[in-house]
């Protein structure tokens, strides 16, 4: 996704719906590719699949915005975190538990 015009920073870009898989039913989605699709929702092993696309902005290990997974609703908010210029695209980090945190995928540099 890229941006179709200047952002600032702080910005409310989207929101979109969650589909939450319960805990008991992971281990079935675990054997898919949809595994690498989902986010830790709770302490029970509830996954969140964020709908939409959103869903498919890609990876950067700066990224210009965030995903935020609502707690109090089944939904994701997308906010930029600095200012994207137009054209430029729209990223966010993939790292779960902060900067260092391993991803499951090798980071591919543009050539």
């Amino acid at each position: 996704m890229f941006a179709s015009a200047d952002i600032a920073e702080d910005v409310f870009l989207m929101t979109a719906p969650l589909l939450l898989i319960p805990g008991a039913q992971r281990g079935h989605l675990a054997r898919t590719v949809v595994d690498d699709y989902v986010y830790e929702w709770d302490e029970d092993g509830t996954a969140a699949l964020v709908l939409g696309i959103s869903s498919m902005i890609n990876h950067a290990s700066e990224p210009n915005t965030f995903l935020w997974l609502v707690p109090d609703d089944t939904s994701a908010e997308l906010w930029s975190i600095r200012p994207i210029a137009e054209g430029e695209e729209v990223t966010v980090s993939y790292r779960a538990e902060g900067p260092d945190s391993p991803l499951w995928f090798e980071v591919e540099q543009p050539t």
